[in-house]
């Protein structure tokens, strides 16, 4: 219904496009016929004449060609990467479609015209040359195109932009829902309480100094959980700091039972990456991973720059799950991590999560370096 609403619209507005172009050819012939009542000793009135002429041999024929050309306009739109190349081909189809519309002229004026003294014995396709540049048609073809090619460029541009602040809406709400997952998670029992916990045993036993640390680092989490809530991008090495802040918590709750290892590119910690991206897949890592192993177990991340990308690697060893189970079904933290980046990469990245050998998973993000435009 919307699309078939749409449709109308757009050609109600095409032909209300060609009904200002016919009103200006209109008011140029009648500039032309003042112009020569002030300039000519023996005006004669021929507004019609000259109305007829342009109605005929300029607009009717563009009425025709109109959907040829704004067919070409959407197929190779004017933008700021390909301008020039772009601006060719419109010349190029300008000239086409206008030696069309001449050749339809031609035959018109040869056929079912009175043709000038002389004039018949020309083969009807010969009189192009003289309408187009003659009687200057080119020129009004070149306006015409132009103004069609403009309006489909335009109406183009606009989508962009509206598809544009629709992601970025879009984004926002992904991040705060990002955020608030985050905070559910460090408010729920499972972690927040027992954290608490592990601060209440610290003081019982006396062991101050560690109680301080434990909740500086909780008052740390749940403060930089909330610093970056109005920026969709954070350099990688704050985005880091944040997940230490929550390993380190859970590293006093499991003591040597789980193990950390960091193999950061310090080249690797300046590159933007979206906000709150890896702390879903840290959390996931803990909560359905090394959580639920009996023995030791050990979280890896990796950083890493290669051939202008950035290689993001997260494995665990814990109690894994199987990826091709029909019930395995991925939570709202992960979806909203690959929605995000699918929006903001879209196919200059790659995210793939692989079950390891002898247990647990691996979630392997690659992600492009260089893609300004979305990072502004």
């Amino acid at each position: 219904m919307a699309e078939t609403t749409e449709k109308t619209i757009f050609m109600k507005n095409i032909a209300l496009l060609l009904v200002s172009i016919w009103l200006g050819l209109a008011f140029y012939a009648l500039l032309s016929q003042i112009s020569n009542w002030l300039t000519s000793h023996h005006f004669e009135m021929s507004f019609f004449s000259h109305l007829e002429f342009f109605t005929i041999r300029v607009w009717l024929p563009w009425v025709v060609l109109t959907p040829v050309a704004l067919k070409l306009a959407t197929q190779f739109p004017v933008m700021p990467k390909n301008w020039l190349k772009a601006l060719l081909l419109h010349a190029f189809f300008l000239l086409s479609l206008s030696i069309i519309a001449g050749l339809l002229i031609s035959f018109h004026y040869h056929f079912f015209e009175d043709m000038a003294p002389g004039m018949e014995t020309y083969q009807p396709w010969q009189h192009i040359g003289h309408f187009l540049f003659g009687d200057n048609l080119f020129l009004f073809n070149t306006i015409i195109y132009t103004i069609l090619v403009t309006y489909m460029n335009i109406k183009h541009f606009a989508q962009i932009a509206q598809q544009k602040a629709l992601i970025a809406s879009q984004l926002n709400h992904q991040l705060i829902e990002s955020q608030l997952q985050t905070l559910k998670m460090q408010i729920n029992p499972h972690f927040l309480f027992n954290t608490l916990n592990v601060i209440s045993v610290l003081v019982m036993k006396s062991e101050k100094d560690k109680a301080t640390d434990m909740i500086n680092l909780l008052s740390s989490f749940f403060r930089n959980s909330l610093d970056e809530k109005d920026q969709q991008w954070i350099p990688l090495q704050k985005e880091l700091q944040h997940v230490e802040q929550y390993l380190a918590i859970e590293q006093v709750r499991f003591g040597d039972k789980i193990s950390i290892v960091k193999n950061y590119d310090n080249a690797a910690m300046s590159i933007p990456v979206p906000s709150m991206l890896l702390q879903p897949l840290i959390e996931n890592a803990m909560q359905h991973g090394l959580e639920q192993i009996e023995g030791k177990g050990q979280l890896s991340i990796t950083c890493a720059i290669e051939n202008e990308y950035l290689f993001i690697i997260i494995s665990d060893d814990g109690a894994g799950c199987d990826l091709n189970d029909n019930n395995f079904k991925q939570g709202i933290g992960l979806s909203n991590v690959k929605s995000r980046l699918q929006q903001l990469y879209g196919t200059q990245h790659q995210f793939k999560i692989n079950s390891n050998e002898f247990g647990g998973i691996t979630v392997s993000l690659k992600l492009a370096i260089n893609i300004e435009e979305e990072k502004q």
